[in-house]
């Protein structure tokens, strides 16, 4: 009997848990809450901080653009040169005191306050309808964040960046303004990385600090090796334009006269977009 007694004693310190046990398990599970809540404070501020540092970079470019306009004496011209990076041959469009808008019909010929006009954001497949968040005159027009590299304009002028969320593309709403998504190519000078795989003719919108660019490859190049000569040009930011045969018209700095480049052909339906670039009003 007394065997007996000790075997069911023992199973029944075996399966009983006691104070110090259950007080350590409540100290895991309030680590663990602690923790977990710490990190959705620090993901939130870096949320915050995010947008707020693109409105900042936003409002920034544009002021200074703004600032430098009043001190701009050169005419508007779209200058044409040719370099060649890393064995990538580019051609770059200077563009030189225009202001920038969006736009969908087929630039006129005639319309002599045209300096260049390209095609901006890419259209779907499947439905023909633009592809990524499009605000056109403060009304946006399409949503889509596949593509984390943006163009904002306000009054004319351009400011390029990354981001997720919808900060800058409300403040283009909210002043009347322009907003299409792109692939990201150069950030702060820093080469961005793309899974568009492949060759092709390429094609980017570009910043140099100030200056704005449109710069084109001449042989069909990766992605990435487009982006790394940007980069090596001494390009701060630069997102993709549709490339490979896509419409181009410019103005000709030496003779004034209108030339277009790539396939018209295929512009049959109306979400085609462009980038185009006028004369300022004060010249």
């Amino acid at each position: 009997m007394k065997m007996k007694r000790n075997e069911e004693d023992e199973i029944q310190v075996l399966g009983t848990t006691t104070p110090k046990s259950r007080w350590k398990w409540i100290i895991i599970i309030i680590s663990v809450l602690v923790v977990l809540l710490l990190l959705c404070l620090f993901l939130f501020r870096k949320t915050v901080n995010e947008q707020d540092s693109d409105i900042v970079k936003l409002k920034e470019d544009i002021n200074r653009v703004v600032e430098d306009s009043t001190l701009h004496t050169e005419e508007s011209a779209v200058r044409i040169s040719k370099d060649s990076i890393n064995d990538v041959p580019l051609t770059i469009y200077s563009l030189i005191n225009l202001k920038a808008e969006l736009m969908f019909d087929l630039p006129s010929k005639n319309d002599s306050t045209i300096f260049l006009a390209v095609q901006a954001a890419d259209i779907r497949r499947d439905n023909k309808e633009i592809l990524g968040d499009y605000v056109f005159k403060g009304k946006q027009l399409s949503t889509g964040k596949r593509k984390i590299g943006y163009c904002a304009i306000i009054d004319g002028n351009v400011s390029l960046g990354v981001s997720l969320n919808d900060e800058v593309k409300d403040y283009c709403i909210a002043n009347n303004g322009y907003f299409f998504r792109q692939y990201a190519l150069v950030i702060d000078g820093e080469v961005q990385e793309n899974q568009l795989k492949g060759k092709a003719v390429r094609r980017a919108l570009a910043k140099q600090g100030d200056d704005l660019y449109i710069i084109q490859s001449r042989n069909r190049e990766s992605l990435y090796d487009f982006s790394e000569a940007l980069a090596d040009l001494g390009i701060s930011d630069a997102i993709y334009l549709v490339g490979g045969d896509a419409y181009i018209v410019y103005r000709n700095n030496e003779d004034e006269q209108l030339y277009e480049d790539g396939d018209n052909n295929k512009l049959d339906y109306p979400t085609i977009n462009y980038i185009a670039f006028k004369k300022k009003n004060n010249h």
